[in-house]
């Protein structure tokens, strides 16, 4: 009855606990994709609304004093204008490294041409950088700032003589604007304003993202620390449920037989000896079983089919049915080597306790699809789909999830039992 209610309440807990730990997990998730979608939204309201100005500038400073005002500077600008506002649309912040790279080097590459003929959009350089930020990685950024630098730099020195040749040539109109002091005033109000909005939607941007950052990075620490706490109280629950699971029968028989033992002591001596041998010999096999999960957890150096071997030496000495083991595994991470040993030793011991088989069949290998392990017996079987209140099975499909497989259980009464376990690799 004890060992029945501790299942009951390990099975309790642990489902709880895996529940909430897939809850906060999902909720982590959908933070970040929250995370992204609000800074990519700001993004593009705030370069839509740079892009915006700087297109009133190129309407409202038009005249025929005016470099930019030419054919080619003209189509240049409108160009530039139309390919930054399609580019807005898309900023790749959950895309792949090689989507990111093209998108800033696309737009960078956008703005030096057009520098070039003496078109100038520093703005929206300086917010292109700042998109860097979040899609490069720091070295990156940090390169790309200083090359940038050296090519912006000789774009703006290309394009001086061209503008000084045209300002030569209509030296006479420009003077004369100059006198024309309503005009003046109006262009310096135009820029000033332009200038103003622009850059004091940049800078508040700036801070908004950064104040949002350390908002979220508080955020994603806490959630980071709740699920390490679940995680290790997951831990904890699957540890109990596997000395649960490996010393829970072993345990109860030794009670038993030191009971048997008690009641024997003076009607029958010579029976309360063999009670106690017996509960000797199931001392020595819980500790024996102790020693092999702390040094299977803890070892290093992990061999699978060695291991494999060991348990299949160790069960066949004590129980009347066959195994063939046939494992050609591969070296695989401790992890995995560990959850597929802890899965082919439950399915042997739910063999031991309720499958009176005489052949059971152990095959490891590995093919193109990942790892294959299969366990065959010829016993009595079971109904896979009943309700099964222990957590063999249970405890299996749990480890072949840690691994990311598929766990396939068939059985047909009095015809056997067959697992199959696929792991990618």
């Amino acid at each position: 009855m004890t060992i029945v209610m501790l299942s009951i309440y390990l099975l309790i807990y642990d489902i709880r606990k895996i529940i909430y730990l897939k809850c906060n997990y999902y909720n982590f998730m959908l933070f970040n994709q929250t995370a992204s979608s609000s800074i990519r939204r700001t993004v593009s309201y705030v370069e839509w609304l740079i892009l915006f100005v700087y297109f009133l500038l190129f309407l409202l400073n038009r005249s025929e004093t005016n470099y930019s005002s030419l054919l080619i500077p003209t189509y240049f600008r409108l160009t530039q204008l139309i390919v930054l506002t399609g580019l807005s649309f898309i900023f790749p912040i959950n895309g792949s490294m090689w989507q990111r790279r093209i998108y800033i080097y696309l737009e960078l590459f956008i703005i030096i041409i057009p520098a070039s003929l003496g078109i100038y959009f520093e703005i929206a350089l300086y917010f292109i950088l700042l998109k860097s930020c979040f899609l490069l990685k720091r070295k990156e950024v940090i390169i790309t700032t200083i090359i940038l630098g050296i090519i912006w730099t000789f774009a703006k020195a290309y394009s001086i003589p061209k503008i000084l040749e045209f300002n030569r040539a209509n030296l006479t109109q420009i003077v004369s604007e100059l006198d024309n002091t309503n005009l003046i005033v109006s262009r310096v109000v135009i820029d000033n304003i332009a200038d103003y909005l622009t850059i004091s939607v940049f800078v508040l941007f700036f801070s908004f993202v950064i104040v949002a950052e350390q908002r979220s990075r508080r955020k994603a620490e806490a959630l980071t620390q709740q699920i390490e706490t679940l995680a290790a109280n997951l831990e904890r629950s699957r540890i109990a449920r596997e000395i649960h699971d490996s010393l829970g029968h072993s345990l109860t028989t030794l009670d038993i037989q030191l009971e048997l033992a008690q009641r024997l002591y003076d009607k029958n001596p010579h029976k309360a000896i063999d009670s106690l041998n017996i509960a000797k010999d199931l001392s020595s096999e819980c500790l024996t079983k102790v020693r092999n999960s702390v040094k299977s957890i803890r070892q290093t150096d992990f061999n699978l089919n060695q291991a494999l071997a060991t348990l299949v030496e160790q069960v066949v000495q004590n129980q009347s049915f066959v195994i063939h083991l046939n494992s050609e595994l591969p070296q695989l991470p401790i992890q995995t080597s560990h959850q597929l040993y802890c899965i082919v030793q439950e399915a042997v011991t739910n063999i031991q306790k309720h499958g009176f088989a005489k052949v059971v069949k152990i095959k490891g290998y590995q093919d193109n699809q990942g790892i294959i392990l299969e366990i065959i017996d010829d016993g009595q079987g079971f109904e896979v789909n009943a309700h099964h209140t222990g957590f063999g099975l249970r405890g299996m499909h749990e480890r072949v999830q840690i691994l990311g497989g598929e766990l396939q259980i068939k059985s047909t009464l009095g015809k056997g039992t067959q697992i199959k376990v696929w792991i990618p690799g």
